[in-house]
């Protein structure tokens, strides 16, 4: 049976449980240390610090998937239903979050490997792709939402295409510029909120 359009109460239902699940994930990555498994010379501060890297990973990881789940939200926010081609690029969207917690664990890992931060990047880099289709075929797309919208989604494919250049070089450079992104966005969404929000007479 075709469909020309999908209710969006149906679309953030399984959104949110995707999203929701995905952030859950990433905690599992952190590991609570045996102390049986403790080796002559360690002790428990020790084994705690080791998991400074998957510590990190989580609170990068769970803040850019924060600010998917904002930026997803408003675009949900204007329409009763959704298009079939907004329907196809959110599922691509949920692709890329669902598969998160895998690079996310690996950076955790191997934080210091070219390919655990390339693959982080190219998972954002793909919601961001999805975040951008889901704009161009949003049927409203002149409100202020669908400005931050753009401008968030355009610096997330932006980030992820230069953090894969810069972890060529170096792995830390791609982790860096991520931090800057983290820390940025929130700032720069702000702006973009005040720049185009109607003047009041």
């Amino acid at each position: 049976m075709r469909r020309k359009s999908f209710l969006a109460s149906r679309i953030n239902a399984v959104s949110d449980g995707v999203f929701a699940i995905a952030m859950t994930l990433l905690v599992f990555n952190i590991q609570i240390p045996d102390l049986e498994d403790i080796k002559p010379g360690e002790d428990f501060h020790s084994n705690i610090l080791q998991q400074l890297p998957h510590f990190f990973s989580w609170i990068l990881s769970f803040a850019i998937l924060c600010r998917l789940w904002l930026t997803h939200n408003h675009l949900m926010s204007d329409h009763q239903f959704k298009s079939v081609a907004f329907t196809s690029f959110n599922f691509l969207l949920l692709g890329a979050v669902a598969f998160i917690p895998f690079p996310a664990s690996l950076m955790g890992e191997y934080p210091d490997q070219v390919w655990s931060v390339i693959l982080l990047s190219a998972s954002y880099a793909v919601a961001a792709i999805a975040i951008t289709g889901m704009w161009c075929v949003a049927a409203n797309r002149t409100n202020v939402s669908a400005h931050r919208v753009l401008v968030v989604s355009m610096v997330m494919l932006c980030t992820s295409i230069l953090a894969c250049l810069l972890t060529l070089f170096n792995p830390y450079w791609g982790l860096g510029l991520w931090i800057v992104y983290v820390l940025g966005i929130a700032p720069l969404a702000h702006f973009v909120e005040k720049r185009y929000a109607p003047v009041e007479s």
